[in-house]
């Protein structure tokens, strides 16, 4: 993995169906068709949080090659490859890609196991402060918060220019996603940072839980009659939505 591409997304009020069948079932599934692409995840905002979360839902894409996956994602634009639903909040939509700096693990198997919780952090560090930043997120965050049981494993990534899907300042210059056993257990050791770099640093922090598993590259390219089936029927209705939002009648 390369980079992953964070997405933090709300729906428009009282399309929510709309929305998470198009998301679901046309979407991430155009997306994972895409050169670049490995993987991707979508979550949702759970009950336990430790500050009100800013968005319902979040999306992880994990791509091997960002520059590719946004060309494809640019080249596809309007056209049937990539079905872009009127039914979500586009002005406050969060993306961008990041890029790792370090990771660590207490499963040896996997670094972010698909159905473990999601506390997702989110920090804007100085230019001048981020090398010192990295280091001791690295040096010292990671190991300690993994010394916690209900911790499983945590990777902090930059954003990088590079590959962007366009050009723009990110709101945070880092993110981390932390895969926890339990959210309640875990925030207990997230409560107090006023002796830690992280004191005075623009922050925030989201609870989610995985609406599924993983869906990979592969599964969508050898998907089943079904599956086609379903996603062909959520396209239709999302083409449909579009065209209602223009003012024209589907062909």
């Amino acid at each position: 993995m390369q980079a992953t591409l964070a997405v933090l997304i709300n729906a428009l009020e009282g399309r929510e169906d709309e929305f998470n069948e198009w998301l679901t079932y046309v979407h991430v599934r155009d997306v994972m068709r895409f050169g670049g692409s490995i993987r991707v995840q979508r979550l949702v905002a759970s009950g336990v949080q430790l500050e009100a979360p800013s968005h319902k839902y979040f999306t992880i894409y994990d791509t091997f090659d960002p520059a590719l996956l946004s060309k494809e994602h640019h080249d596809a634009a309007g056209t049937r490859r990539m079905v872009t639903a009127p039914n979500y909040d586009r002005p406050n939509i969060m993306s961008g890609y990041y890029y790792p700096v370090a990771a660590r693990t207490n499963d040896p198997v996997e670094l972010r196991p698909d159905d473990a919780p999601v506390i997702f952090e989110q920090i804007d560090v100085p230019p001048e402060k981020r090398e010192a930043f990295e280091s001791w997120y690295a040096e010292n965050r990671l190991p300690a918060l993994l010394k916690r049981p209900a911790h499983i494993s945590g990777v902090v990534m930059r954003f990088d220019p590079a590959g962007q899907l366009a050009v723009f300042t990110p709101v945070f210059s880092h993110v981390a996603i932390w895969r926890v056993r339990d959210l309640a257990d875990a925030l207990e050791s997230w409560r107090d940072v006023a002796e830690t770099p992280l004191a005075g640093l623009k922050r925030r922090v989201g609870c989610f839980e995985p609406m599924g598993p993983y869906l990979t590259r592969d599964e969508v390219e050898w998907a089943s009659e079904d599956a086609l089936a379903k996603e062909e029927g959520a396209r239709l209705r999302a083409e449909a939505q579009v065209a209602a939002a223009a003012g024209a009648v589907p062909g």
